[in-house]
């Protein structure tokens, strides 16, 4: 340096080549590392819109040829904006986003790009070069696509152009830059200003930024010497205005998410990366009740199934070759539940891999496929029974030419007897098939529940002379008034009625009684047949469904076995509820009771 400078300046100088130095190699290897953060970001971004690409071609299903394949890949490629690829696992192109159709045929053979070697190696591949077809450098994401519909086996890729980062590199650097020149400033100015004020600024500063450190972040820098630190410490409070915001916003996405698991229907577990239970939502202890005392240990002190907890220890393995999952299975808690897990690995966990466990309650559904398979079934079977009897005496009358007159005429009313069954049977489950999907009319009222008994007595009257069975009620003259459709109301009562008087034995007797309970009107249809097994009292009113050890031995044929499923969609569309109860005081008896909601006044003439 020159003997003319003075030693302030020798200072500043020297102070200056110092700072230079030690902010270089922090600042190119800032920027290296952000430069292979910002590329990672870019890999990860184009592998995200290529499982987007390869879940929507899945989902399509089906191409009917190439040309409407790479019609679709044109219109997705737009949207996402992006090359897409489509190519068969010799490397020919089939489909390009990017060029028309008929140039598809002159672009190179790609067997040999290294995004397309990767994945078919480890599924997904992951290149960055130079494309000669679009003149341009671009990241290239490939996966393997299984064979679809009229489409052959091969690989899915997407590429998107490399220009985007090298923006986003050119604006780091700027940043770099900046910083580095605001801290080259900052530097300066403080080395020209040495005093005492400046010590306790920066002790100060010390106990703020510490108190931000601790956790305080209500801590503000009010008082500094100059405007000098002005910008230092309006940053220090910006800074810990920041922090705040982000804790909080931070605290309060964490209670979203607490209250979306805890929202949940489905049961979730997660584990940690040695298959501990590090978190369970509110569904599992429903499920599980005790799960949350179980935090720390293994899925199968908890969940007695050996299958899942060979599933967790596949989805944590640490293999690179192995499958990633899902993984899916079922498990059996108890005879009365049915569960669908589900088994997602994480890779995101700083201490390693965790898994995901979902159970899903599926219970209902099999049963709901068990009462399909017996309707299924049922209906086969109730149209086989009457179809084999109408064909066999059909097939009688006309191979026997010399029937009698008055045989055949028997034969005739057997073959008309079984098609109105068939007929009923029809008519019984498009009447059902209206209630259950909501298009059957009701036209809710004030009416006469005993009206209504009475249009159903006078239909059920010969059927009950048949068995000479006696027919009574209980309901006053003047009426039970009740809130309901009366032609449904009618229905219900008749069904019940009819059901009884087939049930029931010759010369026995059938009653109808009521009472007002709160708010509603409680009516009981009792017969004295034989009663219904009580572990079958809560499927009676399923379609179909007979109490075949008990109820059959009456041998009454004719019913289509809907009518009880019938009166209880009508019974609960109008507000009500329907059970059935055996006589407490005999061995045989039952009685079918059906609430409505109750009408205050008396019926008008």
């Amino acid at each position: 340096m020159p003997a003319s400078m003075t030693f302030r300046t020798r200072l500043l100088l020297a102070f200056a080549i110092v700072i230079i130095l030690a902010l270089l190699l922090p600042t190119f290897y800032a920027r290296q590392l952000f430069k292979d953060e910002i590329l990672d970001d870019a890999q990860a971004g184009a592998i995200r819109e290529l499982r987007l690409a390869s879940l929507l071609i899945e989902e399509r299903g089906s191409f009917p040829t190439e040309q409407a394949l790479h019609t679709w890949l044109t219109d997705l490629g737009s949207r996402l904006d992006a090359r897409i690829t489509y190519l068969t696992k010799g490397g020919r192109v089939i489909a390009d986003s990017h060029v028309s159709y008929a140039q598809v045929v002159d672009l190179d053979n790609h067997a040999n790009r290294p995004e397309i070697t990767q994945a078919e190696q480890e599924h997904y591949g992951i290149s960055q070069r130079y494309s000669a077809t679009l003149d341009k450098n671009l990241i290239y994401a490939a996966t393997r696509i299984e064979g679809l519909a009229g489409i052959k086996e091969g690989f899915l890729r997407l590429s998107v152009p490399y220009a985007s980062i090298s923006t986003r590199l050119e604006r780091l650097q700027n940043n770099i830059l900046l910083v580095f020149g605001l801290a080259l400033g900052l530097s300066f100015i403080l080395s020209m200003v040495l005093t005492r004020s400046i010590g306790r600024s920066v002790a100060e500063m010390s106990i703020v930024a510490k108190g931000i450190g601790e956790g305080d972040y209500n801590k503000r820098l009010r008082f500094y010497p100059g405007t000098e630190f002005e910008p230092l410490a309006q940053s220090i409070n910006t800074m810990a205005a920041s922090i705040e915001s982000q804790i909080a916003t931070i605290s309060r996405q964490a209670n979203e998410v607490e209250g979306i698991l805890d929202g949940m229907r489905e049961g979730l577990m997660v584990l940690d990366a040695s298959g501990r239970i590090a978190k369970v939502n509110r569904a599992l202890t429903r499920i599980f009740p005790d799960a949350t005392q179980y935090t720390g240990r293994r899925p199968l002190e908890i969940v007695l199934s050996p299958e899942l907890q060979d599933a967790c220890d596949r989805a944590l393995a640490n293999n690179s070759d192995m499958e990633r999952g899902p993984w899916s299975l079922q498990i059996e808690p108890d005879r009365n539940r049915i569960y669908d897990v589900n088994i997602v690995r994480l890779d995101t966990l700083e201490s390693g891999s965790g898994a995901i466990i979902v159970f899903h309650d599926i219970s209902e559904l099999k049963r709901l496929e068990r009462v399909r398979r017996d309707f299924v079934a049922n209906v086969s079977h109730e149209l086989r029974t009457p179809l084999t009897t109408i064909k066999g005496y059909s097939e009688t009358i006309l191979t026997n030419k010399k029937t009698d007159p008055q045989t055949s005429i028997k034969f005739l009313e057997v073959i008309l007897k079984n098609a109105d069954h068939m007929a009923q049977m029809v008519e019984d489950l498009l009447s059902l098939s209206r209630l259950e999907s909501g298009k059957q009319q009701f036209s809710p009222a004030r009416v006469n529940a005993a009206d209504a008994l009475n249009e159903a007595f006078r239909t059920c009257d010969h059927l009950a002379g048949t068995k000479r069975i006696t027919l009574s009620t209980t309901l006053p003259e003047e009426g039970v008034p009740v809130r309901a459709d009366f032609d449904r109301l009618v229905q219900v009562f008749r069904n019940l009625v009819e059901n009884a008087v087939k049930y029931s034995p010759e010369e026995s007797s059938i009653s109808v009684d009521y009472r007002i309970d709160s708010t509603e009107a409680i009516f009981g249809v009792s017969d004295l047949g034989p009663g219904i097994p009580k572990e079958d009292t809560v499927r009676i009113f399923e379609r179909f469904y007979r109490v075949e050890k008990h109820r059959a031995k009456s041998g009454h044929i004719g019913s289509s076995g809907l009518g009880l499923a019938i009166c209880k969609h009508i019974v609960e569309r109008l507000g009500g509820r329907i059970w059935v109860e055996n006589r407490k005081d005999a061995d045989t008896g039952s009685t079918f009771y059906f609430s409505l909601p109750a009408e205050n006044g008396q019926i008008e003439s």
